[in-house]
């Protein structure tokens, strides 16, 4: 039976663990800002699929119905005055003082059809326009994807990193604990001074306050992940350092080639470039076809008057407009010049960010690979400072010290891992790559 509950403990245990690349496939379902970032990119291709047909022709109905207020027609009573009594002698029908050509009811309905001949390039330059508002659009989706996953870095590995931290506090308030026992011990042996004895246990309370820190901040960062994740998993990732990484200058050509800010810039240098296209078709014609046939017309002369349908050309061309067109073009030109001189500083940036970035990645992990030396000696200090104490050759601030030392190096290794995973986290965004990640992190081995 208690096999079975212990079985039953472990394996919900494992259950309850997540793995760094299973958290990031949660982040991607649950993430409320990429949902949003996906519908903004659907948006887009639905506007641009509608562009599509711009340069097609438009087929429309129009229907009215009017009540005047009396017929629009002629007098003849002068006319009929003269006639009707002769008419009427010989039994023929009279003739009305007035002749209607159109009643006081008239309904029309009309078939018509639009067709843009030629725009200058204005409709070409809008499609453009729209296509490169989808390029935007996949370019700020990534942008999002990217914050998302380098939150998530910093949150999953927050936690691994807060959890070792917590149980380095630990693990030095029990030695602090075991010290303090072992002066009380020889202070009432009358082997130590009062002052070593209220020394270790200063620095034991300092220890407890340092591991009651350390569990809130704990606590604090599991549930941002939480949140994040929308989970209540513990990361089962340790932290890493890997002994390889790639070629600085691999990281750089990448991300000169795939990373989102920069697509993102190209996007909007499309867009300039088809505002400058727009600008310039205002100097040419507009030339429209249209065609209309008549679905319904009244029983009044006029309306019968009216042709069956009618087919034509117009051209339209402005002679002077109520805005300059050469300072238009020319502003239109600036912005693409804006645009393309950001893009070059962005690729600039990057090429300095890529340095930047990866020799301070490299410089943490020396510093964790030059610690595990300076634990070892940590280590081996402070066992030796103990065992001295207790046959009275050490003080107790000397213990204290070699037990800090010890506790400052693990706390600082895991710092410089954790900086390092972030850095290489930061490397593999810039250069459009979170596969690598995936890859070193799976290659190299844990260190909790």
């Amino acid at each position: 039976m208690k096999i079975s509950i212990y079985i039953i403990a472990i394996t919900t245990l494992l259950l309850g663990d997540i793995t760094i690349k299973d958290a990031w496939r949660r982040v991607e379902k649950v993430s409320n800002s990429l949902q949003a970032s996906q519908d903004d990119l659907k948006r887009s291709q639905l506007k641009k699929e509608s562009a599509e047909s711009i340069n097609y022709p438009s087929i429309s109905v129009t229907a009215s119905y009017t009540r005047l207020n009396a017929p629009i027609g002629i007098d003849v009573s002068n006319i009929s005055s003269v006639i009707n009594p002769i008419i009427s002698s010989i039994g023929g029908k009279t003739i009305p003082s007035q002749i209607d050509f159109l009643g006081r009811d008239v309904a029309l309905a009309d078939l018509q059809l639009l067709y843009p001949l030629y725009t200058g390039g204005k409709i070409d330059a809008a499609q453009d326009a729209y296509s490169a508002k989808v390029d935007e659009a996949v370019a700020t989706q990534r942008l999002e994807r990217d914050k998302a996953f380098l939150k998530l870095i910093k949150l999953y590995y927050g936690v691994v990193m807060m959890e070792s931290l917590y149980e380095t506090n630990v693990e030095a308030q029990k030695a602090l604990q075991l010290h303090y026992y072992y002066a009380k011990k020889l202070k009432e042996q009358g082997q130590i001074a009062q002052v070593e004895l209220l020394n270790a246990k200063v620095k034991l309370d300092t220890a407890k306050i340092e591991t009651t820190k350390s569990k809130h901040q704990l606590e604090i960062v599991k549930l941002a992940l939480y949140d994040l994740i929308k989970l209540k998993e513990q990361p089962k990732s340790p932290l890493f350092v890997s002994s390889k990484v790639l070629n600085k200058n691999l990281y750089s050509n990448r991300a000169l080639g795939s990373y989102a800010g920069i697509e993102l810039l190209d996007a909007k240098s499309k867009q300039a470039s088809a505002m400058v296209d727009v600008e310039k078709s205002a100097w040419y014609p507009q030339v429209v076809g249209y065609a209309n046939a008549n679905l319904y017309k009244g029983n009044s002369p006029l309306e019968e008057m009216a042709p069956e349908w009618m087919v034509g050309v117009s051209m339209k061309f402005d002679i002077f407009a109520k805005k300059d067109r050469s300072k238009e073009i020319e502003a239109a030109k600036l912005l693409h010049s804006k645009v393309e001189s950001l893009k070059a500083q962005a690729q600039d940036d990057l090429k300095l960010g890529i340095e930047k970035t990866y020799n301070e990645m490299k410089l943490y992990r020396d510093e964790y690979n030059s610690l595990s030396s300076s634990i070892q000696l940590a280590q081996e200090n402070y066992k030796l400072r103990s065992i001295s104490f207790r046959e009275g050759l050490s003080t107790s601030v000397e213990v204290v010290d070699a037990q800090l030392f010890l506790s400052g190096a693990k706390t600082k290794r895991l710092n410089a891992a954790y900086n390092y995973i972030k850095k290489l986290a930061f490397l593999s965004v810039l250069s459009g790559d979170r596969d690598s990640f995936f890859k070193f992190e799976r290659l190299s081995r844990g260190i909790r």
